[in-house]
């Protein structure tokens, strides 16, 4: 008789005993706990929500559609899932180098754009760096960049971040099925 994929995956939140639900649920913490620790890109409890609701729906997607694939398939699945998040880290945290400052403590970080505004632009020197328009600004990336370039890095990290963590739980989701499979499987004479 064929297992309801919605109760498999019930069964699997609601399992407190397996390694493997344990770091599923784990995974849907983690970008809330990045509220705490301010490391989403801004705004942080928007972005950790967001992510945390995607990451549940690519779970379900797994288990409701990916639950009966044969099992050569969903490892090379994972595989290209575990590839995907490391990439997606990897581009999220230079990006967030890069373009994500904090202005001092008690302040929320900001994004930065990639191109400067023609007005501010034209009072650069050596001797007054961008970085010095921004804090004369009082830390308003829109009076020192341009607001289309701002907007471009806040959603190419935006959707970095999410699609990095999507990765992440539709590999632990594969590996949660996989286990399970096995888990039923007759042990060898």
């Amino acid at each position: 008789m064929a297992v309801s994929q919605l109760r498999e995956f019930g069964e699997v939140l609601a399992d407190f005993r397996q390694l493997s639900s344990v770091m599923l649920k784990g995974v849907f913490i983690v970008p809330m706990a990045t509220i705490w620790l301010n490391v989403a890109p801004p705004p942080v409890s928007v972005t950790s929500v967001s992510t945390s609701t995607l990451e549940l729906l690519a779970a379900i997607w797994v288990f409701q559609f990916w639950y009966r694939t044969s099992e050569p398939l969903l490892e090379r699945r994972m595989k290209i899932a575990i590839l995907s998040f490391a990439l997606g880290l990897v581009c999220f945290l230079f990006l967030n180098q890069s373009f994500v400052v904090s202005p001092g403590s008690g302040q929320g970080r900001i994004i930065e754009g990639f191109r400067v505004r023609p007005d501010v632009a034209a009072v650069l020197n050596s001797n007054y760096r961008v970085e010095d328009a921004l804090r004369d600004s009082e830390y308003d990336p829109q009076k020192v960049w341009t607001e289309q370039s701002i907007a471009i890095v806040k959603n190419v990290l935006l959707s970095l971040w999410i699609f990095t963590f999507i990765c992440l739980a539709v590999s632990l989701t594969i590996f949660v099925v996989l286990q399970k499979r096995r888990s039923f499987l007759p042990a060898e004479a």
